[in-house]
């Protein structure tokens, strides 16, 4: 009897190790997988997030040409209003000059008997 009782304890511990085994084995695993769903999840976010800089690149990288072109723009408006007005100062310089003119004209044909 005593062999008997032996035997169903060392059965019992043996089952109690397997089982103590697998529920190990079984948090490893659950362990390994964990990790892998994290390190998954930061690969997403940091390729999102360099994804998100190379956007915000591009939009930068556009809205500096716009500024360029505008600027390009600009510098042409400019330009040829600075040319317009100095037509129109020489225009109004030399209609002094006739205006000069005339009155000198008309003062030395007044001058004259």
């Amino acid at each position: 009897m005593n062999a008997d009782k032996t035997r169903e304890r060392r059965e019992a511990v043996e089952k109690f190790d397997a089982a103590a085994r697998q529920s190990y084995m079984a948090a490893v695993d659950r362990a390994f997988e964990v990790q892998k769903s994290g390190a998954k999840l930061s690969r997403t976010f940091f390729e999102n997030w360099v994804q998100t800089l190379e956007e915000g690149v591009e939009i930068n990288r556009r809205a500096l040409e716009d500024l360029q072109n505008i600027a390009a723009e600009q510098r042409e408006v400019f330009y040829n209003l600075s040319r317009e007005s100095l037509g129109a100062y020489e225009g109004f310089v030399g209609s002094l000059d006739a205006y000069e003119a005339r009155i000198s004209e008309n003062r030395e044909t007044a001058d004259k008997p």
